[in-house]
């Protein structure tokens, strides 16, 4: 369950919904029509006397443009694996580091920074000790990725890298980058390609995988916070 407060949780969510509604120049009438509900609903939503219901928040996130995730979150709540909302199951992912989208950099965590709410669909059924999330930083993999995203990424024994997919790799000393995997048979070499064209790749020869000095973590989801 949540720890805090109803009222303080849905008071803020009730917050976003109301900034989103005027920067899009809705009434609460008009956005009630966009999303099949009555505008007391979207009243009482504003003011945090009432919850939407998970399948309401998607339709918000479609209608203005975010991620679901942008309504969950909340630095004053505290979570547990039981936590259900409404028609899903909102689970406490930890927050374990920081990775570049240029060359390798970031840091890593011994302990999680902090946790992020998610939902369980993005998990790819993978158990949610399996998954982290980390958040971005450089400019190499724009527009894909910007600095702040956060990426979900899955422990590589449970879940496969992936020709041409996102990874983050963590080297020997630690540091981490994101970057696009791909395998070059003929040189025998590892490619990680930025989505920037300004950026070079990172070529780490096959022959260095042996040592152990390298990890792939698959990344699965991607979130944009606002």
């Amino acid at each position: 369950m949540i720890t805090t407060s109803c009222d303080n949780v849905d008071m803020e969510i009730g917050k976003k919904i109301k900034l989103l509604r005027e920067r899009k120049g809705l009434t609460q009438q008009e956005l009630a029509e966009l999303i099949g509900t009555t505008q007391q609903t979207v009243a009482y939503w504003e003011v945090g006397q009432r919850k939407p219901r998970y399948s309401k928040l998607q339709k918000l996130a479609e209608v203005f443009g975010v991620p679901i995730s942008y309504f969950l979150e909340d630095k004053k709540q505290h979570w547990d694996l039981n936590t259900v909302f409404q028609e899903g199951k909102i689970i406490p992912v930890p927050i374990y580091a920081e990775a570049q989208a240029g060359s390798f950099g970031g840091y890593t965590m011994p302990t999680p920074e902090k946790y992020f709410p998610t939902h369980e669909s993005m998990l790819k059924g993978l158990p949610p000790e399996r998954v982290f999330w980390i958040k971005i930083q450089g400019h190499s993999m724009e527009p894909e990725y910007h600095p702040g995203d956060m990426i979900l990424v899955a422990d590589p024994s449970w879940y496969e890298v992936k020709e041409g997919a996102p990874v983050v790799v963590l080297n020997g000393d630690g540091e981490l980058t994101v970057k696009y995997y791909h395998y070059d048979p003929k040189n025998k070499m590892i490619v990680l390609e930025p989505a920037n064209p300004s950026y070079k790749p990172i070529l780490i020869p096959e022959k260095e995988l042996f040592s152990g000095e390298y990890i792939f973590f698959p990344v699965i989801a991607h979130t944009r916070i606002y």
